[in-house]
């Protein structure tokens, strides 16, 4: 049954949380906006259980913690496609991320299909149905929404079930279950769902070709930009943009000023800001050890990435899930033995002396 109308009542809610809680598996998707503000804004969320389909009022001044808790709880299999974003909006919602969560894209990954291939491409490719994307640039604050945006909103859901089923089926099949539970296992152990406004510089990569004071003060300036984000719930970009941030960083660091082609309004909390740092005598960046590199470390570092490749398309396996960039530049610099990359799942489809034979130059370099 598809209820082609946005459900924005409390007990038609309650109605349809009860009808359908019933369910080992659950599907959901989540539309939100993000335009104005630091936080996500929740806006309708799409639940399914293979039969029954209903679109969710979001906006509503209801606790759906509360209103939601029969349909996420540990016994329930939760079905989502590119999960990320949608967790994120459950956090917020729940105050946790359910226990059982399975990704179809993630599956997808595992089953040789495109890496972070789309839903409705997905759905394509498996089952020949075309997914209408019209009203993907959908207003999903804005109400009324029309019937066509919530079909639209639904069809995210419609089959997810189904493919789920399908992709379970596969991956049992090709003996890949456990390699697709221990990384999608990995995948979200690895994601702070309270990120601290300390972590922020990590989002801007390049900080990590600055050096020295350089350095610090982009990483004090990133984190108070984060927390002024956050507080005052607007885009960061709003505050100060990653390009400002690099370029005051940089002029303060040579010349003890800041560029006056800056944007004055936070002038003075950003002066303050570094200050701070200078005067606190404190050195935020410690440099890690890392093996230095050699003439061969291009090579190596082709090799090793060919050699992944070559094991991914042998086992229909995105490399970008078996071998991610990240992963094997961090295994390089620090010969970790403990590193994913060499053990887990991937330790039973890939030949460690041929893994030691290609980086033997750079770990024991005559």
């Amino acid at each position: 049954m598809l209820n082609a109308s946005l459900i924005e009542k409390e007990k038609e809610i309650e109605s349809f949380v009860k009808e359908i809680s019933n369910s080992d598996n659950i599907s959901i998707d989540i539309e939100f906006m993000r335009r104005n503000t630091f936080y996500p804004e929740p806006c309708v969320i799409q639940i399914s259980n293979g039969h029954m389909h209903g679109c969710i009022d979001l906006t509503l001044d209801i606790n759906y913690k509360n209103l939601f808790q029969s349909i996420f709880n540990e016994n329930k299999k939760i079905i989502l496609h590119s999960c990320r974003q949608d967790l994120e909006i459950l956090h917020m919602i729940l105050g946790y991320i359910p226990k059982n969560i399975f990704d179809t894209q993630f599956a997808a990954s595992f089953l040789g299909f495109k890496y972070q291939i789309g839903y409705a491409e997905l759905i394509k490719e498996i089952y020949d149905i075309d997914i209408d994307k019209t009203e993907k640039m959908t207003d999903w604050k804005k109400r009324p929404l029309s019937k066509e945006q919530i079909k639209y909103a639904i069809n995210d859901v419609v089959y997810l079930n189904k493919l789920s089923e399908h992709l379970t089926k596969k991956l049992n099949e090709t003996n890949k279950i456990e390699y697709f539970e221990e990384e999608f296992s990995n995948y979200l152990n690895d994601i702070d769902w309270e990120p601290s406004a300390n972590e922020a510089w990590k989002k801007i990569k390049v900080i990590n070709n600055l050096h020295n004071e350089t350095k610090d003060i982009a990483k004090v300036l990133s984190v108070w930009r984060e927390k002024k984000a956050m507080k005052k719930d607007i885009p960061r970009n709003w505050i100060l943009s990653e390009k400002e941030i690099i370029e005051i960083s940089k002029e303060y660091s040579k010349n003890r000023r800041i560029p006056s082609s800056n944007k004055k309004l936070y002038l003075e909390e950003i002066q303050s800001e570094i200050n701070k740092y200078i005067s606190s005598d404190k050195k935020i960046t410690t440099e890690k050890k890392e093996l230095k590199y050699n003439s061969n470390y291009k090579k190596i570092t082709h090799d090793l990435y060919e050699y992944y490749k070559n094991i991914s398309i042998e086992n229909k396996i995105s490399y970008q899930i078996l071998s991610p960039k990240k992963m094997v530049i961090s295994y390089l610099k620090t010969k970790d033995n403990d590193s994913r990359l060499v053990t887990g799942w991937r330790k039973k489809i890939i030949d460690i002396d041929k893994i030691t034979k290609i980086t033997n130059p750079l770990f024991n370099p005559d």
